[in-house]
Order: structure tokens, then sequence, then C-alpha cells
């Protein structure tokens, strides 16, 4: 595994995500590489975050998404995604954009905040 700062290491395809307001996790996807590896496997950027190409849903939301209803809490949210990935590298560019690390973020309008909670570099 290539470490970076404390605790943190570069995100690759397939590693581990949480939200805030979910129950499942889920792997982020890469369908085509950037051209940046570590053992292997390919590096994630800033711009990875369209729902469907690399998220998908994290099961049941407990956040305000429409398809919830104004009070059950029991049905799959839909993402809706408000900017780019947070706390990237910005000093380790691929094709010009910053790299993911574990540190990275993404919130959902939703009220969830998106989390890694792997590297998937193992």
């Amino acid at each position: 595994m290539i470490k970076l700062e404390i605790g943190t290491a570069y995100v690759v395809r397939g590693a581990k995500m949480i939200c805030s307001k979910g129950t499942d996790t889920k792997g982020i996807n890469l369908p085509v590489s950037h051209g940046a590896y570590v053992n292997g496997n390919p590096i994630m950027i800033e711009s990875d975050n369209a729902v469907g190409a690399n998220i998908s849903t994290f099961g049941i939301c407990s956040g305000s998404c429409p398809a919830n209803g104004s009070s059950e809490k029991t049905k799959k949210c839909q993402i809706m995604i408000l900017n780019k990935w947070m706390n990237t590298k910005e000093d380790t560019l691929i094709e010009g954009v910053p790299a993911l690390t574990t540190a990275s973020i993404l919130i959902c309008a939703y009220g969830g905040v998106i989390k890694f909670i792997t590297d998937g570099q193992d």
C-alpha cells in the first residue's frame, strides 16, 4: 500500500465507501483507467463522482431524499452529488486533476457525507 500523510493512502478502483445517511457500503467504480496505477490498480481522481458510473446507491437512505416520502425512511435513495470530491491530493495530478485519498469526501444534496472506509489497494 502506498501511504501518504499519516493515515491516508491513494484510493483505487474498488475502494469501499459509505454514506452517513445510507445502510450499505459500496465500491467505487472506474469504467476507464486514467493511466496512473498503485500496485496495478487504477487511481481515482477528483472528477470520479458520476452517479451510475462511479457511485451507486448506499442502500436505504435516512436523509431527506425525495424517494423517502415525508415520513417513511425505508426506500432506496437516489444520490445527487453537489460538487467534486473534497480533500483531494492537490500535488498529485492525473490527467491534470487531483488524486483521491482516503481523506477525500463527497457531499450528497440529501444530507449524506460519502467517505472511504478502504483504499482498495489490497
